[in-house]
């Protein structure tokens, strides 16, 4: 007696939850994905000189051109002679200028995503590549390049791709 009370109450609690049995319901056409990624310029070097490269964009990732940079350049890249010297995988983020005294330019602050192994030493097209390939970036007009992390000696390079005009192609 007891296992079919325990037995009848199972099966009112199981057919007791209120949801009856539906068809199908349409809810209109599938969803289409429609959003257009602009292409990203990143800079490549070439016998020494910077040449600017187009590359597929991702929406939502503002900074892509500068971790572009550490990707090895595609086949195509490769038979054009181009190049990267930036090797270090690179954290990039945004922030105002307070300093500017006209609008609030904004600078994108790059550093070695493992930044804290010590200094770093970046090579002039290094630093170029960065600069001119940030200043692509829509609202960005200066770098903030990290250099060391000792504290006595915590080294910012303020960086602009006019200072490497003499790599442009």
């Amino acid at each position: 007696m007891r296992r079919a009370l325990l037995a009848l109450a199972a099966c009112a609690a199981l057919a007791g939850c209120g949801i009856r049995p539906t068809g199908m319901i349409g809810a209109g056409a599938p969803p289409i994905a429609q959003g257009h990624t602009a292409p990203i310029t990143v800079y490549l070097v070439r016998d020494g000189k910077l040449v600017p490269v187009t590359r597929p964009g991702l929406p939502g990732e503002p900074h892509l051109a500068i971790q572009q940079l550490t990707v090895p350049p595609t086949e195509r890249e490769r038979r054009m002679g181009l190049r990267t010297d930036v090797h270090d995988e690179l954290d990039a983020y945004s922030v105002e200028d307070v300093s500017s005294p006209v609008g609030h330019p904004a600078q994108l602050v790059v550093r070695p995503a493992d930044h804290r192994a010590g200094t770093k030493d970046w090579s002039r097209t290094a630093k170029a590549q960065i600069a001119c390939t940030a200043q692509t970036i829509q609202g960005i007009r200066r770098v903030n390049l990290w250099s060391t992390l000792n504290p006595t000696k915590n080294r910012w390079e303020f960086l602009t791709c006019g200072q490497f005009s003499d790599l442009l192609d």
